[in-house]
């Protein structure tokens, strides 16, 4: 019995192994090349202040979750090297600062913040709150002569945060502890997140496949 759990162990062991080969590598197990997005360091335009960076946060997140799926291959441009707009209207330098890839990813964090929800009789240092978030996005796929949009949208959401007798202090539950994955924000966060990723996936396997 003790011989066949040993068994039992290590052939789970291999199956991750195997599985985590396949989830970040080029390739499938078949030999067929996955789709290859770059996903670029996020733009945060918003005034919000936090001990780490948002954007940072969200743009790991996002790389993470696709890469999970196991169809897309995906990397990081950390450092942004472009200088021109990536939301305006001339994509030929795309190309050129991202030679290689097949698609690259654009991410603008434009809202996030926290709204103060008054209900009746309490004030707003009483309030509950709503976590408004907003990204805009642009997927360009880089394969053809001239790069072209497949994907540009708004994705915005709004997680009711309601109010304790303790409140998070974001100061000290920072991103990257267990604190702040169970708080308000890193809830919000992570569905948020799971959100993007999902529509960046969609547009990338469905331009792929074309």
């Amino acid at each position: 019995m003790r011989r066949m759990s040993i068994l039992i162990l290590a052939a789970a062991a291999v199956s991750c192994s195997r599985n985590q080969t396949e989830t970040f590598s080029r390739f499938h197990e078949d030999g067929r090349a996955k789709p290859t997005v770059a996903i670029a360091s996020m733009i945060d335009t918003t005034s919000f202040d936090a001990s780490w960076s948002i954007s940072e946060e969200l743009t790991n997140g996002i790389m993470s979750q696709i890469a999970s799926t196991g169809a897309i291959y995906v990397h990081s441009q950390e450092e942004s090297p472009f200088t021109d707009n990536p939301f305006g209207g001339d994509l030929t330098w795309m190309k050129r600062e991202f030679q290689g890839e097949e698609f690259v990813a654009f991410l603008e964090l434009v809202e996030h913040e926290f709204a103060p929800v008054r209900t009746k009789g309490a004030s707003l240092q009483e309030a509950s709150s709503n976590l408004n978030m907003a990204v805009r996005i642009r997927v360009i796929d880089l394969r053809p002569d001239n790069p072209r949009i497949v994907l540009q949208e708004m994705i915005r959401d709004s997680y009711f945060v309601p109010k304790t007798l303790i409140p998070t202090d974001y100061s000290v539950d920072v991103w990257g502890t267990e604190n702040f994955r169970k708080s308000p924000m890193g809830v919000a966060h992570a569905g948020f997140i799971k959100e993007i990723a999902s529509r960046i996936a969609d547009y990338v396997l469905l331009a792929k496949s074309r």
